[in-house]
């Protein structure tokens, strides 16, 4: 029975979070509850299988993956409260002012997510991808912040490269840059860059530029990123046409001329239709091939012949 207990409070405490209705219970009075259900193997397999135990599991899954270890914040900030993400993210209208610090808070929480891949060994013992961790999508799943994904990803890039626009120091935040933001402890003196250098180049940009979109523009074009991606999507369309040049070599191959030399089929290349066949006049003449294939090869050197001057 003391074995048992554990279970069944487990039970009981995910329970209190499965639904609307139950939370609102008090504890002990659902230890009953958790009994019946583990009476027997059976019965709890069974109620695991409904819709309920399903939401039971999760919120299981959930609690465990809150509990788990997670790496320190390289920021002298720390790593963010999820409380703060979410109170930002619920903020309306949503400021420039109030992107930025949520930005700033992203990209000081993304060291500490494990978004690596897992492998799975296979039978012959080699190890084959499987899935990726959840990383900052399974951040804001547990904690519950109601922002979309992708936004907070534009958020969090626009202070990543603001942060490198600035060349900022690792530890220092972009948020204690931000007006209103500066930090009530005192800074390391070997900062990269002096923490009131990069506070007014910050300010300048934010007067130059009221707008999320006009400010990351701006951002890009003094980092140089759109000749970048400039660049790689010229790359990307000369090795697109490439590829299609050889797709289109390949497929007029295959109906491209062939001269039949005993047992073999030589098919001539049609890229280099003139070349091939001047090489291979050059190599028939100059074998020595026994006297039953002289009469093949002058027939061959015939066909050949009339081809090119056709």
């Amino acid at each position: 029975m003391p074995r048992l207990k554990p279970i069944l409070e487990k039970t009981a405490l995910a329970a209190m979070t499965a639904g609307e209705l139950v939370p609102h219970l008090p504890y002990d009075g659902l230890i009953p509850v958790a009994t019946a259900l583990a009476v027997t193997p059976i019965a709890f397999a069974s109620f695991l299988a409904t819709d309920t135990g399903r939401l039971l599991l999760r919120e299981l899954r959930r609690r465990r993956r809150l509990r788990a270890k997670r790496p320190a914040s390289p920021s002298l900030r720390g790593t963010p409260d999820p409380r703060e993400i979410a109170a930002d993210g619920t903020l309306a209208p949503r400021t420039l002012l109030v992107r930025l610090r949520l930005g700033s808070r992203l990209a000081d929480l993304a060291p500490t997510l494990d978004n690596s891949l897992r492998y799975r060994t296979l039978s012959n013992g080699k190890k084959h991808i499987a899935s990726r961790n959840g990383g900052m999508k399974e951040y804001l799943a547990d904690h519950r912040i109601p922002v979309n994904y992708s936004t907070l990803q534009r958020y969090r890039r626009l202070a990543e490269r603001l942060r490198q626009l600035l060349a900022l120091d690792p530890r220092l935040p972009l948020e204690w840059l931000l007006p209103g933001g500066a930090p009530d402890r005192p800074l390391p003196p070997d900062l990269a860059v002096p923490y009131q250098t990069a506070r007014r180049r910050l300010h300048r940009l934010l007067r130059e530029h009221r707008n999320f979109s006009a400010l990351s523009r701006c951002v890009d074009a003094k980092l140089g990123i759109p000749e970048l991606i400039a660049v790689r999507r010229t790359a990307r369309r000369k090795a697109e046409a490439a590829r299609a040049r050889r797709f289109e070599a390949r497929r007029r191959a295959v109906s491209a001329p062939a001269v039949v030399l005993g047992n073999c089929r030589v098919t001539i290349s049609p890229s280099r239709v003139e070349a091939t066949k001047r090489a291979l006049v050059q190599f028939l003449r100059d074998r020595r091939l026994p006297p039953p294939l002289v009469h093949l090869r002058n027939k061959t050197l015939h066909w050949l012949v009339t081809v090119s001057a056709e």
